[in-house]
């Protein structure tokens, strides 16, 4: 294990395997996790095949927008000069860097499993998933610019998720081989593994030899028997088509009575139905099985405030805070279980933690206003009034931004 370029931003360490006629380039995706003391994305899978492996490694969740990157990526081709086959790789995020630094790595071909085209709202109106990363970071036109890919890499997506929009953005700019798997969520990377075709795909990818048509023709006939596309299913059935809904999300859970997303969505599917003790109970399991991942955290504790045990729910925004402290929404979140608990004072503390974290989410605003009109109503003493006009001085200053998920969800 070497490491070929070390900044403050970026590392880019070379795992080598007996075989170096071949190399894998990986890049990390969102939520890997802070600084370089850890595996880089793939990094086992690829060591355990015998596979020679560069990971680049950024700091944060930056989408790689580090000046430095074109030395990274120099470093990367210098270690690769004598290969016969060269692949950038990576999900999500690392997708996106796949595609943006496949000629600079110098990359015979890339495997980019549901990339985004940019995270910039300036460029991407649509997206919505990452609104504070992607006004905190600063973009760099050298590397988020028009997207150029002088190999023809393959991109695998949910066609009927957020990401449809962007494969579209990113095959208007260069040519690609889409590889479109309906209903298999994002990222594509967790049905590819459950359905067993993931190891297929990148050694095929990475020799040549890969069959799109074949390819899509097996992840079809697999679906079936996949909790991850009957999951998906499930969360796009109207509320007219409940019953069908609810049966889909069983039938996942029956698959893979250990899945956190299986049991989440059933767990949806039980609030919704006013069986709150269920769906806290479905909830609780999905977070245990998930090791207290964050997402399962919130949707716990979102179950927990249905049910009216706010108490429970405030100490469950406490540890997912813990574990993500820079993110606004969870801030938010947790305001607004206070506010239910009628904690007013905390309740302003922890949305003016919000809107510190990101002041260009006019949600927060918008919730504020609703909290000062039944405030006013109550005869409190107008004490969100105050925090409204805070928040509109700082609104004054920066762009407004789209929805913030969680927030909806909380409320």
């Amino acid at each position: 294990m070497i490491d070929l370029f070390r900044s403050n931003n970026v590392v880019v360490r070379s795992v080598p395997a007996e075989d170096v006629s071949r190399w894998v380039v990986t890049f990390d995706h969102y939520g890997i996790g802070p600084g370089f003391d850890r595996p880089g994305f793939g990094e086992d899978f690829l060591r355990q095949s015998g596979v020679s492996a560069i990971h680049v490694m950024g700091r944060r969740e930056d989408w790689y927008q580090y000046p430095e990157m074109a030395e990274a990526m120099a470093a990367v081709r210098r270690a690769t000069a004598q290969a016969d086959r060269v692949m950038t790789y990576g999900t999500s995020m690392g997708a996106y860097a796949a595609l943006r630094f496949a000629d600079a790595a110098g990359a015979n071909t890339a495997l980019a499993i549901s990339p985004q085209y940019s995270i910039d709202p300036a460029k991407v109106p649509f997206e919505t998933r990452w609104l504070q990363d992607s006004h905190r970071i600063q973009w760099l036109p050298e590397i988020d610019g028009l997207l150029v890919c002088g190999c023809r890499p393959v991109i695998v997506f949910d066609p009927a998720g957020e990401d449809g929009p962007h494969i579209r953005r990113i095959e208007a700019e260069i040519n690609i081989v889409p590889v479109d798997i309906r209903y298999s969520k994002h990222p594509s990377t967790t049905y590819l593994l459950e359905t067993g075709l993931l190891k297929s795909l990148v050694f095929d990818v990475l020799s040549g030899a890969f069959d799109a048509g074949a390819f899509k023709k097996e992840a079809g006939e697999r679906r079936r028997h996949s909790s991850t596309y009957l999951s998906r299913l499930a969360e796009l059935q109207p509320p007219r088509r409940h019953k069908t809904g609810m049966a889909l999300a069983r039938r996942a859970c029956e698959i893979a009575p250990n899945d956190p997303i299986a049991l989440g969505v059933l767990g949806r599917y039980c609030g919704d139905a006013g069986d709150h003790e269920q769906a806290v109970a479905l909830h609780e399991r999905a977070t245990e099985v998930s090791q207290r991942a964050a997402n399962c955290l919130v949707s716990h504790g979102n179950a927990l405030v249905a049910a009216g045990r706010l108490e429970e729910a405030l100490a469950l925004a406490d540890e997912v805070i813990e574990q993500l402290p820079e993110q606004a929404h969870l801030r938010a979140w947790r305001s607004l279980i206070l506010w239910q608990l009628g904690s007013v004072d905390p309740a302003i503390n922890a949305i003016e933690e919000a809107i510190a974290l990101d002041p260009h989410q006019p949600r927060y605003l918008h919730t504020l206003e609703r909290y000062r009109e039944r405030d006013e109503r109550t005869g409190g003493d107008g004490a969100f009034g105050r925090l409204l006009r805070f928040v509109r001085r700082s609104a004054r200053t920066t762009r407004a931004s789209g929805p913030a998920r969680l927030l909806r969800s909380a409320r």
